[in-house]
């Protein structure tokens, strides 16, 4: 019983669906379609805003519906990807098959994980967003490994393993580690890294950056003289320098 003295087991999390829109058309008429299976949390896009929208622990899915993908939308795709490891679909109003081809990999390798155009039919975005969240769902039946070398990673379970032997991490140790791993080889600037681990504005603090990755190395590298994981991009930030297999 909780303390409202109602019984928890009668409780049910509703799964949440992210709508990020400048507009609302598209979003009630995905909430139409998709009525009774998600609860779908409108946040308006507005120009020169700094912030997300709020993220919540039940969302199972974030979509993103845009005029078209600019520099703009990379850097959203990029704040949302480092708080949520949830599938990212978005919505472009490209209207030219020049402009949807362009966008389409810009986006996919920005960290989206589909990519629709506005005038397809809400009943098929709300069946593609369907089949992210499904897909997300398998995927998580069994842990997931990223090997990458002789290093393999276990998000999940927040556990580093280097020829089968575990290697300890402080919690911000992993996070920098997994965030800079999942890039797979992008180069990730100073300012990136800090506000998708520490998760507030950059202040230049580049030291305390320079100091976690000086004690992750320590543990990842044979040659720390030459890193083979964490590699530096001078003046810039660093790179994973392995590719990664997943399992």
């Amino acid at each position: 019983m909780n303390s409202n003295g109602m019984s928890e087991e009668n409780i049910t999390v509703t799964q949440k669906i992210l709508f990020l829109s400048y507009r609302r058309e598209l979003y009630e008429e995905i909430c139409i379609s998709l009525a009774g299976q998600y609860d779908i949390l409108y946040h308006r896009i507005r120009e020169n805003e700094n912030s997300t929208a709020a993220m919540d622990e039940n969302v199972v899915l974030c979509m993103i519906e845009m005029l078209r993908f600019t520099e703009k939308s990379a850097e959203l795709l990029h704040k949302i990807r480092s708080k949520l490891s949830v599938p990212i679909l978005l919505i472009s109003d490209a209207r030219t098959e020049k402009i949807r081809k362009e966008e389409m990999v810009h986006a996919i390798r920005s960290g989206a994980d589909g990519y629709l155009i506005s005038i397809q039919s809400a009943e098929e975005i709300a069946a593609e967003a369907t089949a992210l969240i499904r897909l997300q769902q398998r995927i998580k039946e069994r842990p997931e490994v990223w090997t990458y070398g002789e290093l393999q990673i276990i998000p999940d379970r927040r556990q580093v393993f280097r020829q089968g032997k575990e290697i300890l991490l402080t919690h911000i140790e992993f996070d920098l580690v997994q965030y800079l791993a999942v890039q797979n080889g992008r180069v990730v600037t100073y300012k990136e890294l800090y506000e998708a681990v520490w998760h507030s504005e950059y202040l230049f603090d580049d030291e305390s950056i320079m100091a976690h990755i000086h004690r992750i190395r320590r543990k990842l590298e044979t040659d720390r003289k030459h890193p083979f994981y964490i590699q530096n991009v001078y003046g810039i930030g660093y790179r994973f320098g392995c590719c990664c297999t997943r399992k």
